[in-house]
């Protein structure tokens, strides 16, 4: 179900049944000239570690959580939620050369070309929360582990505190730092302290099997299918910076074949952690994780990559949502000159990353922020909203029957996980601030 990006269907008219029409030769020729090589811009390496480097986080020490939410079902959920997650991307990328002569900047934009401003405000009303909620969760889990690390020597310091000197440390790379290519970096080596956070929890889990308590593996929750389909989809949330992403490619050709093998390499990462910590630990497992596994010093290695996975991973993400205020408030050298947008970009950093530390302090409340994040942001922009898009932009009748079919899936799919499971969510987060766990 993968599209070439220079596959070009005409330009469309509000008629959701257009079909091709005589000028599309000419578009297509524009569009090949679009999607030419950007010899100044960032490999299709980066553009690969910058997406495993956003989408391969946090989410990944919720997943044994999930499987014993949902039972053994969730790991064919996890299979398909990658599935769609790539096909929604690459129909996301191809809404931005729907025209075949300009490409849209942002996923704003595509809301916009689609449903005028009521297709913007939604998908900015998502976008804001998924691209500020993300940087929040971060931040609760490194300021929790930080604390659980450190308490015993340095116990003086609060959980709030925490969160605010890693907010602090990771300002500076996001302010000095101005574009995705320049952040490149810092993905390559967020990707490689994922990998070792994975393995040890994976490890760990295999090491502590023989001693687990005796209890029942479910299959199936039904009741509880909504809420984890919504969590999975925090495991594939890499829709609100791929446009940044291709941007900054070199090749923007390669963007589907990146996406794909990026998405795949997530998957295997998270089955090498949900697998073996359901296994263990069964309807016991803990949101993240690590709070199961042992105290002992491979906890503690498990921790410190939590920790560099946050200083590393969330400039990446925080950049692309800085990206779009940038635009939207012209804060660039022509319009600005040199130093007035160096003056107003390190502003705008600043008071995203303020704003950021601020929700984290207020709802410390890792798993059920994360099931509200991904039922409430991530299942719209993910599932939904690329769908709408690509029907309105390019006409639902230009697809195969079997692709309408497929199409009318993973609707339901992400509009279900959308409202049941933020109803869930909202319940589990009322439940933790009345019981102040």
């Amino acid at each position: 179900m993968g599209y070439d990006l220079e596959k070009k269907i005409s330009r469309p008219s509000s008629n959701a049944g257009n079909s091709i029409s005589s000028d599309s030769n000419v578009a297509e020729k524009h569009n090949g000239d679009l999607l030419a090589e950007r010899p100044s811009q960032g490999s299709s390496y980066q553009a690969f570690f910058n997406i495993v480097c956003v989408v391969a986080g946090t989410g990944t020490l919720g997943l044994p959580f999930s499987l014993a939410q949902g039972g053994w079902i969730g790991v064919g959920l996890l299979v398909l939620s990658m599935i769609m997650s790539i096909y929604t991307g690459m129909l996301l990328i191809k809404c931005l050369y729907y025209n075949g002569h300009t490409r849209i900047a942002s996923y704003q934009e595509v809301g916009r070309h689609a449903f005028g401003r009521w297709g913007q405000g939604a998908v900015w009303f998502f976008h804001t929360s998924v691209i500020i909620g993300v940087p929040v969760m971060f931040f609760i889990l490194s300021g929790t582990e930080i604390s659980e690390l450190t308490k015993e020597k340095v116990p003086g310091i609060s959980k709030e505190a925490w969160i605010w000197i890693c907010c602090c440390a990771v300002s500076f790379p996001f302010v000095l730092m101005k574009t995705l290519r320049e952040v490149s970096l810092l993905s390559i080596f967020g990707v490689l302290a994922t990998a070792v956070l994975v393995g040890v929890a994976m490890v760990e889990s295999i090491i502590e099997f023989p001693n687990r308590l005796p209890f029942e593996y479910d299959i199936v929750v039904v009741r509880n299918l909504p809420t984890v389909i919504a969590t999975l989809s925090v495991c594939f949330g890499g829709n609100v910076v791929y446009m940044h992403v291709e941007e900054a490619m070199r090749h923007p050709r390669s963007f589907n074949k990146v996406l794909t093998w990026a998405m795949v390499f997530c998957c295997v990462i998270y089955s090498l952690v949900a697998i073996p910590g359901y296994l263990t630990y069964g309807p016991a497992a803990r949101s993240p994780i690590l709070s199961s596994l042992p105290q002992n010093a491979s906890r503690k290695i498990a921790t410190v990559m939590i920790i560099a996975h946050v200083l590393l991973a969330a400039p990446v993400l925080m950049t692309s949502f800085a990206l779009e205020i940038e635009r939207i408030l012209n804060v660039t050298i022509e319009h600005r000159g040199r130093v007035k947008e160096r003056i107003w970009r390190t502003i705008v950093r600043l008071v995203i990353m303020g704003v950021v530390g601020g929700i984290a302090c207020l709802v410390p409340y890792f798993d059920s922020f994360l099931s509200l994040l991904g039922a409430f942001g991530n299942c719209m922009l993910i599932y939904v909203m690329p769908i709408g898009f690509y029907w309105k932009l390019y006409g639902w009748r230009t697809m195969k029957w079997y692709e309408l079919g497929w199409c009318a899936i993973v609707l339901v799919i992400g509009l279900l996980g959308c409202v049941i499971g933020s109803i869930d969510a909202i319940k589990a987060l009322h439940k933790d601030f009345t019981e102040g766990r």
